[in-house]
């Protein structure tokens, strides 16, 4: 059994599809309506074609809370319909969702697992340390999405299973590069315009780059502001809101280096940074500042630079640098597109849950049997 808010979307299903591969028959719940920032209203579940009638939405408080919704539903009732050998909830220990799926897969006595991407150690409210005490206390095993959240949750529990077991990032597909011109040099970005992601550090340094175009995709509250600011520096900026994930692959395609020069706050450092991964599969070379886990995604896999956050003349030198060295540029893309798919593939990451699950049960079923769709 999977809990998971991320797998209100197909693409987010694909490692528990995979996981059939290895013996497992998975069964997904996802909350019954969700919201994030890219949609102006809820919405249901997707279901992957491969996952036909083994997902199911459950009736949730707070949509779009990450670590606040409350499922509405009768949990127990639930996970004896469909027997699990094994769960996986997809929540991090502290949160509300974690806490109501981990007491119930106790008392019913299942193994679970549970995710950790937290990587920054702050102030946290009572019940969400009360529930990280709990939920650690009682959890198998914790798949950590980067080296600092498994070191995190050791040091709150050190006798804990911590396995890193990153994100994973979907197979793009091979997209001819059309690039706009080869008088131009495209430094690109995915994702929201928030202060966060230190776009203004970006135009700021490409102020000082002849031919450059900074190329945005994506929309957000900073949207007007960047506008602004690059008009006044005189920087060629495109900013393009139109594209879904499922085309983001023709995006990066139109990039020659993509840029995530994020900023840590005091309350959030870069967990991830899931677009360096899809650049680089899509053989575009990446530049990445030093905040929360972009230096190891960009030195585990060779492809990129990493700079030191708010530094716009670090970041100016490197952008430059790979506008000066098309060799560069293509052997960073070609080892981290390699790297990528190595480490970061929906199989490899299928891979690390397998062997979470099996140590978990000891060993389990071969056949899970079919858990019905009208559970």
């Amino acid at each position: 059994m999977v809990v998971s808010h991320p797998a209100v979307l197909a693409v987010n299903q694909l490692p528990y599809a995979e996981l059939r591969r290895h013996g497992w028959e998975p069964f997904v719940v996802a909350p019954g309506t969700w919201r994030h920032e890219y949609a102006t209203s809820t919405f249901a579940p997707e279901v992957l074609p491969e996952l036909a009638g083994r997902v199911v939405g459950r009736r949730i408080l707070l949509p779009g809370r990450v670590q606040r919704h409350v499922y509405v539903t009768r949990i127990a009732r639930l996970i004896a319909h469909v027997r699990p050998d094994a769960a996986f909830v997809e929540q991090e220990p502290t949160s509300v969702a974690g806490m109501q799926w981990g007491y119930a897969l106790h008392r019913a006595r299942v193994p679970f697992g549970l995710q950790a991407a937290e990587n920054l150690e702050r102030p946290m409210p009572l019940p969400a340390l009360a529930f990280r005490r709990w939920t650690l206390a009682h959890a198998a095993f914790v798949a950590a999405r980067s080296p600092t959240a498994a070191a995190l949750v050791r040091k709150a529990r050190p006798d804990v299973r911590a396995m890193v077991i990153p994100h994973h990032v979907p197979g793009w597909p091979q997209v001819t590069t059309r690039r706009s011109s080869r008088r131009a040099f495209v430094v690109g970005y995915a994702g929201r315009l928030v202060p966060e992601k230190g776009l203004d550090v970006l135009l700021d340094a490409a102020s000082g780059i002849d031919g450059v175009v900074v190329r945005l995709v994506g929309n957000g509250p900073l949207r007007r502001e960047l506008e602004s600011r690059a008009a006044a520096q005189g920087v060629r900026l495109e900013i393009d809101d139109t594209v879904r994930h499922q085309h983001m692959a023709g995006a990066y395609a139109g990039f020659d280096v993509l840029a995530l020069p994020s900023r840590t706050t005091t309350t959030w450092a870069e967990q991830f940074g899931r677009v360096l991964i899809e650049s680089m599969s899509c053989g575009v070379p990446v530049v990445g500042s030093d905040s929360g886990e972009i230096p190891w995604v960009i030195n585990s896999t060779g492809g990129g630079l990493v700079v030191p956050e708010g530094a716009v003349d670090s970041l100016r030198d490197a952008l430059v640098r790979l506008r000066d060295s098309p060799a560069l540029r293509c052997e960073l893309a070609e080892r981290g597109g390699l790297s990528a798919r190595e480490q970061f593939s929906v199989a490899a990451v299928a891979r690390g849950l397998d062997r979470a699950l099996r140590e978990a049960t000891d060993p389990p079923r071969q056949d899970l049997g079919d858990a019905r769709s009208s559970a």
